[in-house]
């Protein structure tokens, strides 16, 4: 009985946050919808490395303006990735790209997102690896330790249609100096180390 109560909590739960999400997305349906996203308090400015033009099928109006757009969760038959390996089965095409504009991207409010900033897409589920990102901890930076930074984007290291990073064999061990070979720095610190073992305090 106890299960069935907290089963029917959660089910309440979500239809109120389906219903809030909702009516967000109603009330800021104007003409120029924002994301409404401001960024993270104390964070760093930065910008991001633009990728559009580095997609092969950008802009994706090149298909889709003779296309009528079809909301319907399938399997497509289509050029790019036909199946997406993407929070376990309950991503769809449509969780991220805009079915009225398949240029622009949006959020899961339905507010428009430039593929630039896909970033703001990523974050809406994965808000704490967003976070990490905008603070640096996550994530690759182009240039400028301090000051100004440019950072890559999340769909720059992971496919956002099999975002799961494929292990990878670690690279080989850096070169050894100029004029010393890897066997002799070994017995030169071993014997080193022998050394210190051996030396006695003065009386």
């Amino acid at each position: 009985m106890a299960m069935c109560a907290t089963a029917l909590i959660r089910y309440s739960c979500v239809l109120v946050l389906t219903a809030v999400s909702v009516a967000l997305a109603q009330d800021s349906s104007d003409s120029s919808p924002t994301v409404g996203f401001e960024g993270y308090q104390g964070a760093p400015d930065f910008q991001v490395v633009p990728r559009k033009e580095e997609l092969f099928f950008y802009p994706c109006d090149q298909c889709h303006a003779t296309m009528e757009p079809n909301p319907e969760i399938r399997i497509l038959d289509t050029f790019h990735d036909s199946e997406i390996d993407h929070g376990l089965g309950r991503i769809w095409c449509l969780s991220c790209h805009a079915l009225e504009d398949y240029n622009q991207l949006q959020t899961l409010l339905g507010h428009p997102v430039d593929l630039n900033d896909a970033h703001l897409v990523c974050g809406g589920c994965h808000s704490r690896k967003h976070r990490d990102w905008t603070f640096g901890a996550h994530g690759k930076r182009v240039s400028n330790w301090q000051g100004e930074r440019t950072l890559y984007s999340c769909t720059h290291c992971h496919n956002p249609h099999a975002p799961a990073i494929e292990p990878r064999a670690p690279q080989p061990a850096p070169p050894v100096r100029a004029r010393l070979s890897r066997d002799s720095a070994l017995t030169d610190a071993e014997s080193a180390e022998d050394g210190s073992e051996q030396e006695q305090p003065e009386q």
